[in-house]
């Protein structure tokens, strides 16, 4: 378990330093604020772990490496690491990771937990999505926002026919969740200069 959890913290680590070099040459800088690769990586990292305990090491390994080497590459180019943002993306990472890699290795089985991962996971990909049309000017918002759809229909095609039916079901609940979280992250993180519209 632990030598591949060193195998995705080093495809973390290309991950994030690609990522912040992305910033610098568009159309690729919403890559620095983009949940889908999150979502979608750490789920499927979780769905090819053999066991709940590896999917929560090896998807929390992936996201730690991201953000690492994201603000260490940022400090490279920059020599400034943006106050303490790093923490509170690494506390993230440290967290959200094995959440992500559980629901991910959740959506092997044929049950209802099966249903209510998947569901999660998409509903956090679609609610990204809406937040990308409604809060970004950039002609390429279409293309990310895409991307998020295609790994929700991707993560919701895991599932088991068994599963599905609660996967439906949970869905519309999972995109409320996922609507407030990214209106709430955003006004705690940057004070809502990443929302769609003005907050005071």
């Amino acid at each position: 378990m632990m030598r591949r959890a060193g195998v995705f913290l080093v495809l973390g680590t290309l991950s994030g330093a690609m990522t912040e070099l992305a910033v610098f040459y568009r159309p690729f800088h919403l890559l620095a604020i983009f949940a889908g690769v999150w979502v979608v990586g750490a789920g499927w990292i979780g769905r090819r772990a053999d066991a709940p305990e590896a999917a929560a090491v090896h998807a929390a390994a992936f996201l730690t490496g991201m953000v690492c080497a994201f603000y260490l590459t940022v400090l490279g180019l920059t020599s400034d690491l943006r106050g303490t943002l790093w923490v509170f993306w690494l506390a993230v990472a440290l967290t959200g990771g094995p959440l992500l890699g559980l629901a991910g290795h959740l959506t092997r089985r044929a049950d209802a937990w099966a249903g209510l991962a998947a569901a999660g996971l998409a509903g956090l990909l679609v609610a990204e999505a809406v937040r990308l049309l409604l809060g970004y000017s950039t002609q390429y918002r279409l293309g990310y926002a895409l991307f998020n759809l295609a790994g929700a229909v991707l993560v919701l095609g895991w599932l088991p026919r068994g599963a599905r039916r609660t996967a439906v079901a949970a869905f519309l609940p999972a995109l409320a969740v996922g609507v407030v979280l990214f209106i709430t992250i955003p006004v705690l993180v940057y004070g809502g200069s990443h929302l769609p519209f003005q907050v005071r």
